[in-house]
């Protein structure tokens, strides 16, 4: 196992800038991937609000490290509300783009719902992928995944992807599946148990366990950190496989609230977990492991951002521009209701407030 020396980590020279934004909009559930020495691509789900039936995929480029941006160019757009987005690439340069689908905007956009055919929901509900073989220029054709939310799939080192999520809201498990053929098809190789509880922002009940990224410590050796909701405890749990995803242990309390969770390595070895703290004070929020994600230095946690208020906001997804130097986008909305879709998600919002939509910061970590 790498054994890091430890050490303490300090924030400096934060920059903060916009990657998309428009009036009236939303830019929603980023991910980030890093194409070449200069070169970057940022998805998100583009839409109006938190809940609602026009959510579509877009990706957005940097040619200068982040320092400016392309407008957004949509890849995928469905007759259900297309949501979240993770970027990823493979050894050989391939990129991948995943998203699910929902109807979860039937109770408050009833004219929408209408229009939504038996047959569209069948053909269309679910969790899918795309592939780039260009840097992002042209995607290839939809295909569907089992299941995997938010930072779904992760590529490992033998090119093999991996994901963990729930294939249907009835069960009271998580499945891990695995690919070996780039996502043409999926094999299930485990389940954690994990019991539902009731969530009254989303007003209906979930599972323990939800959004997750799993992460390759070194190959064959995987871990996994789960979000929880407030409504269990609201912390980051962990678990551990020695023999690349077949197994796994009990996941554990990191003692890390917030969520969901994104893990990368930085070039001196440390591990870096980036995560939306969604109680006073909002804020995004780094957290680092010394001895290759076993445990986390929660007494030096870094806040990256901060609001006075509570929009709806978070998910956090990074990449290291040069060692030391990091790149992390979220996202922030206050988009009104308006009358039309009373989401719980737009509560206790200040209106006119900036920035929103996909939002970086750039900063340095230095030790002390």
């Amino acid at each position: 196992m790498l054994i890091l020396e430890e050490r303490q980590i300090k924030i400096s020279n934060i920059e903060v800038g916009v990657v998309a934004t428009r009036p009236g909009q939303m830019y929603a559930w980023p991910g980030i991937v890093r194409i070449n020495e200069n070169e970057i691509l940022v998805a998100a789900s583009e839409r109006r609000y938190h809940v609602c039936p026009y959510g579509r995929e877009v990706v957005i480029r940097s040619e200068d490290n982040g320092k400016s941006w392309e407008l957004p160019r949509e890849v995928y757009n469905s007759q259900l509300d297309d949501r979240d987005a993770n970027l990823c690439i493979t050894p050989d340069g391939t990129l991948i783009l995943s998203w699910f689908t929902s109807t979860a905007f039937d109770k408050f956009w009833s004219n929408e719902a209408e229009r939504v055919t038996d047959k569209m929901r069948t053909e269309l509900l679910g969790t899918w992928l795309c592939h780039s073989t260009d840097g992002g220029e042209n995607w290839g054709k939809a295909l569907r995944m089992p299941a995997g939310v938010h930072i779904a799939p992760s590529v490992l080192s033998d090119s093999s992807l991996i994901c963990i999520g729930s294939p249907s809201q009835s069960e009271e498990a998580l499945n891990v599946y695995k690919s070996n053929d780039m996502g043409l098809s999926w094999r299930k190789v485990y389940q954690f148990e994990c019991k539902k509880i009731w969530v009254e922002e989303a007003e209906r009940y979930m599972l323990e366990f939800d959004e997750n990224h799993v992460f390759e410590l070194s190959p064959g050796k995987l871990t996994v950190m789960f979000r929880t909701e407030p409504a269990g405890d609201g912390y980051l749990y962990q678990a551990f496989s020695d023999d690349n995803g077949e197994t796994w242990s009990k996941p554990s309390n990191t003692g890390i609230w917030g969520f969901p969770p994104q893990l990368m390595r930085l070039s001196d070895g440390t591990i870096m977990c980036s995560y939306s703290h969604r109680k006073t004070p909002y804020s995004i929020r780094v957290v680092f492991s010394h001895d290759n994600g076993r445990s986390w230095d929660i007494d030096n946690i870094a806040t990256l951002y901060e609001w006075k208020d509570k929009p709806d906001m978070g998910y956090p997804s990074s990449i290291e521009l040069s060692p030391n130097k990091i790149l992390t986008v979220f996202y922030c909305s206050r988009c009104d209701a308006d009358g039309k879709s009373p989401t719980p998600w737009n509560k206790n919002i200040s209106a006119n407030s900036s920035p929103e939509g996909i939002i970086s910061v750039t900063f340095t970590l230095e030790n002390y």
